[in-house]
């Protein structure tokens, strides 16, 4: 089917307590993988190429979509700038996030205002996020993270001033692998006084558990890559190893670990048979 934006998958998995997965692809295994994952699992995916020329990403991702039955969005994961932005928007790309969370906040709504303006005039939806979601490795103790995480107050705030679709919200997580301790209580909160969807950013540490739990609080997006990552090194790993494998074989395997990490997350996202 032709791709769509993800406000409406999101606006569903709010409103039925489900998540769907934004699953990073900086390669075409990466994105047969997930594309493959979404069609036997019956999933919406929201799929976020990297490290691609932006244009042949979204026209690959497209005619890949257009043959498959479950709905499908194209979103820029972590835009930096204004002209990010609408170079994704220019090029296909069904959504898009503004990520100014290491700015004052005054600066991060500035930013963000003009984003959603530009993107909603054509159809793009939008993601921001508020509070900050760092690396793993920049956590050296847990009051470092602490001072990173989201208050409620800012969150009911930020999201009536910009009007964004989609709000990234810091309650633990990190980026890359890191075993951090979820906020659930402050989820709770923030979802008490925020209506639109919350999204979780460095899912790749966290257990099927932890994913449950932070649905079951209001997370309605969870994005994935560092496990995507580490299982394709291991099929890699383990092709070299074997001298009778070919390239074409090490592809196949390497596509296929990527695709279980994906069905796995879509199965514990409870987003599967929701296309």
């Amino acid at each position: 089917m032709p791709l769509q934006s993800m406000v409406p998958m999101l606006k569903k998995a709010q409103t039925e307590g489900y998540a769907v997965g934004l699953f990073n692809a900086h390669t075409l295994e990466g994105i047969m993988a997930i594309l493959k994952a979404a069609t036997e699992q019956r999933s919406p995916v929201i799929v976020a190429p990297v490290f691609l020329p932006r244009r042949a990403a979204v026209a690959l991702i497209r005619e890949l979509a257009a043959d498959l039955p479950v709905p499908v969005a194209i979103e820029l994961d972590h835009g930096r700038d204004f002209g990010a932005v609408m170079e994704c928007i220019r090029v296909g790309f069904t959504d898009v996030m503004i990520d100014a969370s290491t700015r004052a906040y005054d600066e991060n709504v500035a930013l963000t205002q003009k984003v959603v303006q530009a993107s909603h005039a054509v159809g793009v939806g939008v993601e921001a996020e508020i509070g900050h979601v760092g690396r793993g490795e920049h956590y050296a103790d847990m009051d470092a993270l602490r001072a990173t995480l989201t208050r409620p107050e800012d969150a009911a705030r930020f999201a009536a001033d910009t009007g964004v679709d989609l709000l990234a919200v810091a309650i633990g997580s990190a980026h890359g692998l890191f075993k951090g301790e979820l906020d659930l209580q402050r989820l709770r909160q923030i979802r008490a006084v925020v209506d639109v969807p919350l999204s979780l950013h460095g899912g790749s540490g966290l257990s099927n558990e932890d994913f449950q739990a932070a649905i079951a609080g209001g997370i309605c997006k969870v994005n994935i890559y560092t496990n995507m990552a580490l299982a394709a090194v291991a099929a890699m790993r383990e092709s070299l190893a074997d001298t009778t494998v070919n390239y074409m074989g090490a592809q196949r395997a390497i596509q296929e670990a990527i695709k279980e990490v994906v069905v796995h997350c879509m199965q514990a996202f409870g987003s599967v048979d929701r296309a």
